[in-house]
Order: C-alpha cells, then sequence, then structure tokens
C-alpha cells in the first residue's frame, strides 16, 4: 500500500489548486490526486464557453448562496488578489470584461488547466487518472483509500470530488457520501446555473431565436432580473440571463414566472407612440406585419396573438387600449416556469455539505481530524459568471496550505 501525506480524491479546480498549495506550503511531503476520469480538469476546460470565467471583479457575499449565514466567512484567507496572484505565478494573466468577468488573456480555458497541470507536474505532484475511490477508511490517524485499481495510505484527505451536475463532465455524488460517513449533514440537492423549463404554447414558434431582453423572474414575493441574449428552445428558455436567475428556483418552478421585455432600451410610452406613428403604414393592413423593421417578425407575430389578436385584423383600426394591450405584451411578456433541466445539464451543483461543521480558516472537518473538503461537495453556490470557480480557488488552496501544515515530522 502506497502511503502519502495528502490524499485529493479529485483533480478538477478546487483539487489540482490544493495540490499545488500543499506542495508549495511543505517541499517535504507527498501528494496524491485521484481523478476518476481519464484526465483531470475535464469540468473546468469546458467553463465560460471554452474561454474559461476564472473569477470575478466583485466577489461579495451577494453572489452567493449558503444555508450557513456566516458562510462568508469561508472566503477569508484567500481573495480576489490572491487568486490573481497565485495565477500569474504559474503564468495566466488576467483580462476583464463586461460585469466584471474574469477570463484569462489567452481567452482559452486550456490555457489554463495545462497551467495548473504543468506546475502539479513541476512540483511532482502525483495525479492518477482513471481511477475512482470505492472506499475510505479512517485507521488510527491515517486513511486508507481503496480505488478500482490500488490502495493507498495518507496521512491526511481532502475530499474535491465536486458535485452531482454535469456527469459527462465528471459529476457525480461520491464526495457527499464521502462526508457523510464521518458525520457530515447535506443539504438537498439541485441542479444549478440551468436551462428553465417553461410553458411552451406561447413560444412554440420561437423555437431558435435569440435575443437580448431584461428577463424578470419571480418567485414568491422575491424578483429578480438581468439583462443579456435568451434563446428560445422546444422545452423553454436558455442563455445567460437565464442561467443566471435558474439559481431562485432551487431545482423547481413552484409558483414561479418569467417576464420579458422585448425592447429594455425603451420605456413603456415611447413604445407606444412607436406602435402609434406606424399604424397607418403598415403594409397591406395587417397586424401581421405591424413590426416589421423594429421586432424579430416570428417575435411580433406571437405578440400580435398573445394579447389576443389575429395576424389578420386591421392595423389602422387599433384603439387606445387595445395598443396599450400589445405594448405590455412587448414590455412584460409572461411566461410560467415548470421546472429546470436537470442535473445532466446543470453547470453547478445547488445545497451540499454544511459548512457549520468545518474549520473556515482551514477547510479542516471538526467531525474527524485530517479530513478536509473543498469546491461545489459544499454547501456553497455562486452566480453565473465566475463566482463559482472563485469558491473553488479559495477553498481548494485554503484546504491544501492547511493539509500541508498539519502534517507532522
Amino acid at each position: 500500500m502506497t502511503v502519502y501525506d495528502v490524499c485529493i480524491i479529485g483533480g478538477g479546480a478546487s483539487g489540482l489548486i490544493a495540490a499545488i498549495s500543499a506542495k508549495r506550503a511543505r517541499q517535504d511531503i507527498n501528494i496524491l490526486v485521484i481523478e476518476k476520469n481519464d484526465r483531470v480538469g475535464k469540468k473546468l476546460i469546458n467553463t465560460g464557453n471554452g474561454r474559461c470565467n476564472i473569477t470575478n471583479a466583485d466577489i461579495s457575499a451577494e453572489h452567493y448562496y449558503s444555508s450557513v449565514k456566516a458562510f462568508f466567512a469561508f472566503f477569508d484567507g484567500f481573495d480576489l488578489n490572491d487568486t490573481r496572484d497565485f495565477f500569474e505565478s504559474i503564468g495566466v494573466l488576467f483580462k476583464e470584461e463586461e460585469k466584471g468577468k474574469i477570463y484569462p488573456y489567452s481567452l482559452q480555458a486550456s490555457s489554463v488547466l495545462d497551467a495548473l497541470r504543468y506546475e502539479c507536474e513541476r512540483l511532482a505532484v502525483d495525479i492518477r487518472c482513471n481511477e475512482r475511490v470505492e472506499r475510505l477508511e479512517k485507521s488510527n490517524d491515517s486513511f486508507n483509500i481503496m480505488t478500482n485499481l490500488s490502495s493507498y495510505t495518507s496521512s491526511t484527505v481532502i475530499i474535491a470530488a465536486g458535485g452531482a451536475a454535469s456527469d459527462k463532465l465528471g459529476g457525480c455524488r461520491d464526495g457527499y457520501n464521502f462526508l457523510k460517513q464521518y458525520g457530515h449533514a447535506c443539504t438537498p440537492l439541485y441542479p444549478c446555473i440551468t436551462a428553465v423549463k417553461t410553458e411552451f404554447n406561447l413560444i412554440k414558434a420561437l423555437k431558435g431565436i435569440k435575443t437580448d431582453v431584461i428577463l424578470t423572474i419571480k418567485v414568491g414575493n422575491s424578483k429578480k432580473s438581468d439583462f443579456g441574449e435568451i434563446l428560445f428552445t422546444e422545452y423553454g428558455l436558455s442563455g445567460p440571463p437565464v442561467l443566471q436567475l435558474s439559481q431562485m428556483l432551487q431545482g423547481n418552478g413552484d409558483n414561479a414566472q418569467f417576464s420579458i421585455d422585448f425592447m429594455p432600451e425603451y420605456d413603456f410610452e415611447n413604445v407606444v407612440l412607436m406602435v402609434k406613428n406606424r399604424l397607418n403604414s403598415v403594409y397591406e393592413d395587417k397586424l401581421e406585419n405591424l413590426f416589421i423593421g423594429m421586432l424579430n417578425k416570428r417575435i411580433g407575430q406571437t405578440i400580435i396573438k398573445s394579447a389576443g389578436f389575429q395576424l389578420s385584423d386591421s392595423a389602422s383600426n387599433l384603439n387606445e387600449k387595445e395598443i396599450r394591450a400589445i405594448v405590455s405584451k412587448i414590455k412584460k411578456f409572461q411566461l410560467k416556469v415548470t421546472g429546470v433541466r436537470g442535473f445532466e445539464y446543470a453547470q453547478v451543483t445547488g445545497g451540499g455539505i454544511e459548512l457549520n461543521r468545518f474549520n473556515c480558516e482551514t477547510m479542516q472537518s471538526t467531525l474527524c481530524k485530517g479530513l478536509f473538503a473543498c469546491g461545489e461537495v459544499l454547501d456553497v453556490t455562486g452566480d453565473c459568471g465566475g463566482f463559482n470557480l472563485q469558491w473553488a480557488w479559495t477553498s481548494g488552496y485554503k484546504a491544501g496550505f492547511s493539509a500541508a501544515k498539519s502534517i507532522k515530522r
């Protein structure tokens, strides 16, 4: 049985930075990363549409969700500046874009992964791919780790196995199970940063259309909006604002509704005036042609129908009340939410292992000495825009550093 000082279960973002942090903290220790996929960083390489939205300039508590009120204390000790310094130390430069999103200057997720892999190689971190941990047992002051291929002993273990989302990229529930084995509780899991299902009849004709809107979601008494490009699909809506607002749904569509503002640059009265000014010049005086040159043709016709009119109705005969009814659909097109797409389509997992049994400075379990955790397996979920990767970097770095420092020689 091969003996290590630190064994990291999971070779994703948090696992790789944990390995580097641990080895930098203690050059004299042996570190093992066990990854069940055929290569490390499989999910990381797909983030940000392949560009890797590595972090965000606005790392603050309002962008995160957790069942523990004091969760943001876990971000202390490795902030945005530390993240920048770390990545510069392995050759990755930052580039800031809209909404504070920070990418590698190369705009390639592969370059971020390469930099992390090369640093692990330089530091002689032992990485074993195509191995899945099947059993994790505590024996006195060490852990026995049994995989499908081998077995190892380690003084400490870091659970960095990720969450249940994106099973094609390695998502699984192994990390939750290992931590529950040692007394840790897990909050309900739900797919997060994912496309949303809606009533379909209203938008059937819009499938495949992309358009910039202000999208607002209302869940009970809570409301939140985001601007960006949405995509109409065969099941409902997708696109950045949809992914962002899906967090509000907590995995279901109960009592939730979307409203879409198709002309966010103009207020209601301006749009009313626009419609009035074009009534007498509509081609063939048919409502189906009312929005030519103003809105996407299929969107315009869908608005006419949803307002209760026929496409063949006369445009010039519209009265004030009818004009306002149509404009209401332009500025506030409502869709009932029926649910979200499953874990296989989600980017991250909402919920996770509760934080209240971990030391916020070290990421070590208070229930099992020598057991650490980081990343998506824990009950911290961020908005879309680099926030979840920042949690991976912060928690992973702290876990690796602390595990290394705990080794007694």
